[in-house]
């Protein structure tokens, strides 16, 4: 057995691992930064009246979207982005075109 061989092998592993952890630390600090842009938005939003009824039918339709206790940034950053995403059903629009009768 080559034990020069295994060593090395080792040691890239030891470099993997430690790459793989930086490159989730960064990915960790991306995803805050963008929760936190996303929040920021979402108060400006709510600063306007059609941004504010957007943001109560929202919330009429799909419930309130809160951080639970426990979650992650990952997680809450994705429920977050998708109950905004989601289409809202447009309401009051007619089944059927008006009839004409003359």
């Amino acid at each position: 057995m080559d034990l020069s061989r295994k060593s090395s092998r080792e040691g890239r592993e030891v470099t993997l691992q430690y790459k793989t952890r930086q490159e989730g630390l960064l990915g960790e600090e991306l995803i805050e930064e963008k929760l936190a842009q996303l929040l920021e938005f979402i108060g400006k939003l709510k600063q306007t009246p059609a941004g504010s009824a957007e943001l109560q039918r929202r919330t009429k339709l799909f419930g309130k979207c809160q951080r639970i206790e426990g979650e992650t940034s990952v997680e809450f950053y994705g429920k977050l982005r998708h109950w905004l995403d989601r289409d809202v059903p447009q309401t009051k629009s007619p089944l059927h075109r008006p009839r004409q009768t003359e």
